[in-house]
């Protein structure tokens, strides 16, 4: 068991440093003895936990999608459901350092998924997931009368990720037209037209500029 735990540890070693790396000099860039560089080890010992950049790459997305999920599990559900939708949302987007580099390497690896049936596989049930989650949140939130009268909780999940999705892009591409506050603002207007119900639209967007 430990020599299991051992192992599964040092690939997420590696795995942390691909992102790093990536994030740093970009996807087509990096090698495998830059990852090992980043780590201060030989590119034999990267290459004894994965056999090819490929392997690599797709276990690199699969532990940054991992903790993605991880942080959206961790917010407790939470009265009003605006709010923590709100929470949900603000996970995802770019709004500390380890989450723009996260997404910044995570826009690296979009393209890839146009080409490679595995990435894409992952990246479509990692969406998927998303979704479903934003679908249970909005369709409890109808139940308990909060949300808008005639919204379809998944039409407008998928709303909210796409949403999600093209402020994260701006905001790591035009950091000077979309900031950390403007995407908290942004969500919050969306948000407030998908609710009907708690606190006062004003005192929220007030809240959601502070963060």
């Amino acid at each position: 068991m430990p020599r299991t735990a051992d192992h599964d540890e040092r690939r997420i070693q590696v795995a942390e440093a691909l992102l790093r790396t990536v994030a740093r000099k970009g996807l087509a860039r990096t090698t495998l003895a830059d990852i090992a560089d980043e780590m201060g080890v030989s590119v034999g010992l990267v290459q004894r936990y994965f056999r090819s950049k490929t392997a690599l790459l797709r276990f690199g997305v699969e532990h940054l999608y991992r903790r993605g999920e991880e942080r959206l599990l961790a917010e407790e559900p939470a009265l009003p459901i605006h709010d923590f939708a709100y929470r949900l949302a603000l996970t995802l987007l770019p709004q500390d350092e380890e989450r723009r580099l996260e997404l910044t390497v995570w826009l690296e690896f979009l393209p890839a998924t146009v080409t490679d049936p595995e990435m894409a596989r992952m990246h479509g049930e990692a969406t998927r997931a998303v979704i479903d989650m934003f679908t249970r949140v909005l369709a409890a939130a109808r139940e308990r009368g909060e949300l808008a009268e005639g919204l379809d909780p998944a039409q407008e999940a998928r709303a909210l990720d796409a949403l999600i999705d093209g402020l994260t892009m701006h905001q790591l591409t035009n950091p000077d037209l979309y900031g950390d506050a403007d995407s908290r603002a942004m969500l919050r207007r969306h948000l407030d037209r998908l609710f009907t119900a708690g606190e006062d639209t004003d005192e929220r967007n007030t809240e959601g500029d502070r963060g």
